[in-house]
């Protein structure tokens, strides 16, 4: 019985594997028939080089991450992660899944990091069934709506869940528009509509622009490991897969001289506002990190947490959505920063040591 469940354990990998090469060799095909990407393919000694260094991790080492990162930072590093190998062999390290979930739930965000974090909450709709925002069962949402006065429009809602690339997010102005949103099957959660500080605005207003905070948690310390802006453009929101772009920031809170989107077209300035983005700086760097760093001492079992951040309308730095599962790596990547920065050697010789036990 053992050994068949190692067979259907490596079977189930053999499936992961294939299906995950495949998703990756389409993206980088989108990049590379870009008409705006020139790809720069490694020299023999960088292509030797990179091929010896990942080979430890898996057998089957693609090229296109590092050569599509050097690409457009102009510079090639051996650290940048092949992409194939973040949701096979790094991510299931880090973060094991059967602990960790709940924390992704936005209906218990306020409840387990406390008020403050995150937007406001009027409404929870978990297994079916209303709850204000003290978690007390609401009976009858009509009544709930009409006599509590506690709900503030607009709104917004959103599944309580994977909302990867901004998928199940709806605005309402009224209480007839809630009342048709919040009866579809699905959870939910009810927030206040976010209002963007003008220091980010500046970038662009259209719609909120979230900075992705990358933390790795190493001997139960939480280190922040890369910061990026993402912005929407023509109308979009700030989701790269919704048609927004990402810029990395520095270690000081400067910004990298360009951002990229999803297909590796790479700006010098944002196409609509005609901000340049060398030289900006992020605004309340300082405080961004140390908010990061205060939610993630509160994520338990995870050791690799990528947080959405939002300056508001009174600058305090709050928290969107914590991600746990299905993060990405291109934001740092793609700037030409390896994801783990100069943590990689450090990761990749732990997760080595592991698979030697197994």
């Amino acid at each position: 019985m053992h050994e068949l469940k190692k067979i259907f354990k490596k079977l189930g990998f053999l499936k992961n594997f294939v299906s995950v090469y495949w998703s990756f060799y389409k993206r980088h095909r989108n990049i590379i028939d870009n008409e705006k990407f020139k790809l720069i393919i490694l020299t023999k000694e960088e292509k030797k080089d990179y091929l010896n260094y990942w080979k430890e991790v898996g057998p089957f080492v693609s090229l296109k991450t590092v050569e599509i990162s050097k690409s457009l930072s102009g510079r090639y590093n051996k650290f940048i992660i092949p992409e194939e190998f973040f949701p096979l062999y790094f991510e299931p390290f880090l973060n094991k899944k059967k602990n960790t979930s709940f924390l992704e739930n936005k209906s218990f965000y306020n409840k387990w990091f406390g008020d403050g974090v995150f937007p406001e909450c009027f409404l929870f709709k978990i297994d079916g069934v209303f709850y204000d925002r003290e978690f007390f069962k609401i009976n009858d949402i009509n009544s709930y709506l009409s006599e509590s006065g506690l709900i503030k429009f607009p709104l917004v809602i959103k599944p309580t869940i994977d909302t990867l690339g901004g998928r199940g997010v709806v605005f309402v102005e009224n209480e007839i528009q809630l009342l048709n949103e919040i009866l579809i099957p699905n959870d939910l959660v009810v927030q206040e509509k976010i209002i963007q500080s003008n220091l980010i605005n500046k970038f662009y207003k259209e719609s909120i622009s979230s900075v992705r905070v990358c933390l790795l948690i190493i001997n139960n310390i939480p280190k922040v490991i890369n910061v990026s802006l993402r912005m929407g453009k023509d109308g979009s929101l700030d989701n790269i897969t919704a048609g927004g772009m990402s810029c990395n920031i520095s270690e000081n809170g400067v910004f990298n001289w360009y951002a990229v989107d999803k297909i590796g077209t790479r700006y010098i300035e944002h196409p609509n506002t005609k901000v340049i983005f060398k030289g900006q700086e992020l605004p309340f760097y300082e405080d961004l990190k140390t908010e990061a760093l205060n939610i993630a001492n509160k994520v338990h079992y995870a050791h690799l947490i990528s947080l959405d951040m939002y300056l508001n309308d009174d600058n305090k730095w709050k928290c969107l959505e914590i991600n746990l599962f299905g993060q990405t790596i291109r934001f740092a990547q793609y700037a030409g920063v390896p994801f783990f920065g100069s943590l990689t050697q450090e990761i990749v010789n732990n997760l080595l040591a592991k698979k030697e036990e197994k």
